[in-house]
């Protein structure tokens, strides 16, 4: 596995980037842009899709991540079917949920049950939109999996639902103010501290 945690603002330590060396992919946090909508996003929110230069991820570029981290059931294998791969498996969704969090824990209530750890994210792009999931099985590892649900709207928003933003390697040394704040212009201060002895 090639996942690497990285700041979206070099050197501020907030680790809301996930670069995928194999693909020199970066991925934003899921609570970046948890509890926004499609719309917002595209809309212009934390200028992501703009000064950033993220972009939706598509299912190729998340099964290319899932398939990178180790995760099969649910892309490759059933999702419910035992499998050699299945430590792997589970292996790889705890480490990708603990790099892109947006996780929400579900304890079981009953013995009968199971608990999970989950997270939700948004991808795709016109016409289809879609929501993918990672559930990790914490009772049954074996039933750890992923799975895909239709995005009813592009307004729909929900505290425990993000994006899948990515962006290219390359598009990062363009941007790295943090979201929504402009990036300071060259020589700036200088201009500044000329004015005042004017």
């Amino acid at each position: 596995m090639a996942l690497i945690q990285k700041d979206l603002v070099p050197g501020s330590g907030d680790q809301l980037l996930t670069l995928d060396t194999e693909t020199n992919l970066e991925w934003l946090n899921l609570t970046v842009t948890a509890n926004r909508s499609a719309n917002e996003v595209l809309g212009g929110f934390g200028e992501l899709t703009t000064t950033h230069g993220f972009r939706y991820a598509t299912g190729a570029d998340l099964g290319t991540l899932y398939a990178h981290a180790g995760i099969t059931k649910g892309l490759s294998e059933p999702a419910f079917m035992p499998s050699p791969n299945d430590e792997r498996n589970h292996t790889g969704i705890e480490v990708l949920l603990d790099l892109m969090n947006g996780k929400q824990y579900a304890a079981a209530p009953s013995s009968d049950t199971q608990s999970k750890i989950t997270s939700h994210g948004i991808n795709g792009g016109s016409p289809s939109w879609f929501v993918r999931f990672l559930s990790l099985n914490i009772t049954k590892p074996m039933n750890s999996h992923t799975d895909v649900n239709p995005l009813l709207s592009l307004d729909h928003r929900a505290p425990y639902l993000g994006s899948y933003l990515v962006r290219d390697l390359s598009a990062s040394s363009a941007a790295t103010s943090a979201p929504g704040k402009p990036k300071k212009k060259p020589g700036a201060k200088k201009r500044a501290k000329a004015a005042k002895r004017r």
